[in-house]
């Protein structure tokens, strides 16, 4: 894996594959990509000291978090374990932990679901751009460039 230390932004407003992400994601993007020196969601996770592991829960969910003492521990399915999915699944859910850490039962309602479900959508999808200039040294041309290495989902941004 090439190392980058130059961990620019490589989103660009462009014609119709633009990728919208929030200010606020980007900000914790950059801040936990720079602390720890990675965009890998998996070595980030052993960083924060994020237990994972992987569980059969049939087709759905991907991934869960659930805390156990107010530690964190991501639920990753099984049926994703060989796949590049595995990657923004697990960033998607460190999404969870590290933006709304702050947060209990944010599934309570079904508005306040969808935006916490959106912003960790967007961190892991700004992480896994990260990943993309560190492993190729070169930013991805679109975002379905992620979704063939890492398994993001096509129909975020539709």
């Amino acid at each position: 894996m090439k190392k980058n230390n130059s961990y620019g932004w490589p989103w660009k407003p462009s014609s119709g594959n633009g990728i919208n992400i929030s200010s606020l994601a980007k900000i914790t993007v950059k801040t936990v990509v720079s602390r720890y020196g990675t965009a890998d969601p998996f070595t980030i996770a052993d960083k924060l000291n994020v237990e994972y592991f992987y569980m059969p829960l049939g087709k759905h969910p991907l991934g869960d978090t659930s805390y156990d003492h107010h530690d964190p521990i991501v639920i990753l399915n099984e049926s994703i374990r060989e796949s590049p999915q595995r990657y923004y699944t697990l960033a998607h859910e460190l999404g969870h932990v590290i933006m709304h850490a702050d947060l209990t039962g944010y599934h309570s309602g079904i508005w306040t679901y969808g935006k916490y479900e959106q912003q960790a959508n967007q961190f892991a999808t700004g992480l896994m751009g990260l990943l993309f200039v560190e492993e190729n040294g070169y930013e991805p041309d679109n975002y379905y460039n992620l979704v063939n290495c890492y398994g993001s989902p096509v129909d975020f941004f539709g």
